[in-house]
């Protein structure tokens, strides 16, 4: 027997790279496959400049195929591109692009480009590509400034130089504004055309302000004055010529022409030749004045217009002199001479003299127009008052020379004498009683009739005060009321039951229209504490405690001020029979009187009242003296109304007391 194995056959196989690219590394070729077949390749070594088949023949005694692998190489690509390769200094410089025009992908060195110097950039295309590293040269042309040699500075108003289109360094363009103006100096911008590496510049353009020449000589002058020859450069260096020579004998205007090249214009002085005045014043060459009157100023300057000076410079008002105005150098004028006379002033005297002191509405003199010793004039009032202090001035009439007068009017008010004790008063029989003085408080002299004050008969007496003759006061009176001292008889001492009206009606007041204060020495048993006048008060007596309580009530008479002797009147109030109380009324309103429904009795051990609505319900419940009812139920106000209470006590002697009553709320 015999056994054959028959081993299938197989295929040999690798993973070395079957694509590259033109002139790259090329892989080498393994004389064992990857799974683990043994052989040789024909051609031995892979091309890298061609693409082609290589065969790979297993070694003999192995169970394989023969394989054949192609190779492919790749031509390399140059990357192409068509950003800007020439630009403008200071332009915006083009992007790099990350992709080339035939799409190879890669990065630059450097990664962007300047805009200030030429340079290269090289493009390495990114690794797994068959392309290959291109250098891109970038020019940077420097931009150039234009020139121009147009002038610059020109008169006002003079022909403006033309704009060129094209600079001195051949530079065309354009200019903003357009034309040069010859009235205003100005800036203008030349814009270079597009695409030309210039540029764009500014010339300032001065245009000068025309000069007006200006001369300080005089252009007035006197006739047949010395003048001398007008001058050939102005006061602020203009040169030029004149017209004609100046002339002393009549006036004429001058025409001074700026030399050629000047910002300067022509200018016409006129000069005027004057005649030699004599100087002419308002108040003449002679003036009378009164002896202390405002002197007239002396001018400086003639109503004809001659300007000069006077000696003396002031006229003098006390004293007659002779003035002289003499013309300031310059002036067409000769001097002149003024004469003044001063004449002494008169005092206006009157027949009522200068000063007069009456009381408040005696006579008055009138004021006459014309002084006593004939001197006419006027008053700053025209009548003398009776009622008001005042002084009346005299004031002569304008050009009469004579002062002024003051009369002088005091006006005396008439004066209410005062005195300490007033002007009336209430005493009682024999009380002390003021003397009645000789000058009052205000200085007031005079006599009293009465004489001295009455205390010892009842009634009112009138006293008058009568001031002495020659002052300026009235009369004045003090009124005295003499009262008797009242007495009052008070009733016997009472016995009252707690709850009982008291009305106080007996007892009597002397004299009539006396009056009663009443005061109460036991607020306790609830009596009113006063009552005046001659209403009688009543008073409900009230016991809250167990035992009788006694009050004293005070009566004290009174009379016009006149306090009587007080006298007493005694009330016994009995106690209560069942010695528990519960007020009838409360006010639950918080401001601390009578807020709560209380209880009182001194004797009380124990005790519960129940409290109850109109309705029937009952809203509070007590079990304590203490405790009392705020006028609330659960928690909430309740209206105001009468409520019910039931009441049961236990007495401390064992009693029982059974109570039943009505409460008032009120708020």
């Amino acid at each position: 027997t015999m056994n054959i194995t028959v081993t299938p056959r197989t295929t040999p196989t690798f993973s070395f790279a079957t694509s590259i690219c033109e002139a790259a590394t090329a892989p080498i070729l393994p004389s064992t496959s990857n799974n683990g077949i043994q052989g040789i390749w024909t051609p031995s070594a892979i091309d890298n400049t061609i693409s082609g088949s290589y065969t790979f023949t297993p070694n003999s005694n192995q169970c394989a195929n023969p394989v054949t692998i192609n190779v492919t190489v790749n031509p390399n690509i140059t990357p192409t591109f068509s950003f800007a390769t020439s630009i403008c200094e200071g332009a915006t410089a083009p992007v790099l692009p990350s992709t080339s025009d035939n799409a190879v992908t890669g990065t630059w060195s450097p990664s962007s480009v300047s805009n200030t110097a030429s340079g290269s950039y090289t493009f390495t295309p990114t690794a797994g590509q068959c392309a290959l590293p291109v250098t891109v040269n970038v020019t940077v042309t420097p931009n150039v400034t234009p020139t121009f040699s147009f002038a610059t500075s020109i008169c006002e108003g003079a022909t403006a130089p033309l704009l060129p289109s094209t600079s001195d360094n051949a530079v065309t363009g354009t200019w903003s504004p357009a034309t040069v103006s010859n009235t205003a100096s100005g800036s203008y911008t030349f814009t270079p055309t597009a695409g030309q590496c210039a540029l764009p510049v500014t010339v300032n353009v001065t245009v000068t302000p025309n000069v007006t020449p200006t001369f300080s000589f005089a252009t007035s002058i006197c006739a047949g004055a010395a003048v001398s020859a007008l001058p050939t450069t102005s006061d602020n260096g203009i040169t030029g010529t004149w017209d004609k020579p100046i002339s002393n004998t009549a006036s004429d205007s001058y025409t001074f022409t700026p030399t050629a090249g000047l910002c300067a214009v022509p200018v016409t002085i006129s000069v005027t030749v004057n005649p030699i005045l004599t100087p002419t014043f308002g108040f003449g060459t002679a003036l009378s004045i009164c002896n202390g009157a405002t002197a007239p100023t002396l001018p400086n300057t003639s109503t004809n217009g001659i300007a000069g000076t006077w000696s003396p410079a002031a006229i003098s008002n006390t004293a007659s002199g002779t003035y002289t105005f003499t013309p300031n150098a310059g002036q067409c004028g000769t001097s002149a001479t003024l004469d003044v006379t001063v004449v002494a002033n008169t005092v206006p005297t009157f027949s009522f003299g200068t000063t007069l002191t009456i009381c408040s509405g005696g006579t008055v003199p009138a004021l006459p127009i014309t002084s006593d010793n004939s001197v006419n004039g006027t008053w700053s009032q025209s009548t003398v008052s009776n009622t008001a202090s005042g002084t009346y001035t005299f004031t002569p009439t304008a050009g009469v020379c004579a002062t002024t007068q003051t009369f002088t009017v005091t006006v005396n008010p008439i004066v209410t004498p005062t005195f300490s004790f007033g002007t009336t008063a209430s005493i009682c029989v024999g009380a002390t009683v003021p003397t009645l003085p000789a000058t009052s408080a205000n200085n007031i002299t005079g006599t009293w009739a009465p004489a001295t004050v009455d205390n010892a008969t009842t009634g009112i007496t009138t006293y008058t005060f009568t001031p002495t003759a020659g002052q300026c006061a009235v009369t004045q009176t003090y009124t005295v009321e003499v009262s008797t001292v009242p007495t009052v008889t008070v009733p016997a001492n009472i016995t009252v039951n707690d709850g009982t009206v008291i009305p106080l009606t007996n007892f009597t007041i002397t004299p009539a229209g006396a009056s009663v204060t009443w005061t109460n020495s036991n607020t306790a048993i609830g009596l009113a504490a006063s009552g005046n006048g001659n209403v009688v008060p009543q008073f409900t007596a009230t016991n809250p405690g167990n035992a009788d309580i006694t009050a004293t009530i005070t009566v004290t008479p009174r009379n016009n001020g006149c306090v009587g002797t007080p006298r007493t009147y005694t009330i016994t109030v009995k106690a209560l029979d069942k010695g528990v109380f519960v007020p009838n009324v409360f006010s639950p309103n918080n401001d601390g009187k009578n807020d709560k429904v209380m209880i009182y009795g001194n004797y009380i051990n124990k005790v519960e009242m129940r409290i109850f609505n109109q309705w029937g319900q009952q809203v509070a419940f007590l079990n304590s003296k203490s405790q009392g009812w705020d006028g609330t139920h659960k928690g909430k106000p309740q209206p105001v109304g009468v409520y019910v209470y039931a009441l049961r006590a236990v007495m401390t002697d064992g009693r029982t007391v059974d109570l039943k009553g009505s409460i008032t709320l009120v708020r």
